[in-house]
């Protein structure tokens, strides 16, 4: 429902509807996504926004990033 406002007494829309409708097409519209080589073991599969890293590598790096985070506090 778009909305309106009452200027001049009849009900104009603030916003053009097929504004809105051509902005709903563009974001709900799927986008390809570009597939690159993974920058750890070279599987083309990595995105750009995995930080070029496939999903296996994805995992491993979160993995040992909480691994090193226990051993920090494992030492204090």
């Amino acid at each position: 429902m778009a909305k309106t406002s009452k200027a001049g007494g009849g009900e104009v829309p603030i916003v053009n509807p097929q504004l809105i409708d051509g902005a709903k097409d563009f974001v709900l519209r799927s986008k390809p996504v570009r597939r690159v080589p993974c920058r750890v073991c070279g599987v083309h599969g990595a995105t750009e926004r995995s930080d070029r890293l496939c999903w296996i590598c994805q995992h491993l790096k979160i993995s040992a990033w909480r691994d090193s985070g226990a051993q920090e506090s494992a030492s204090e």
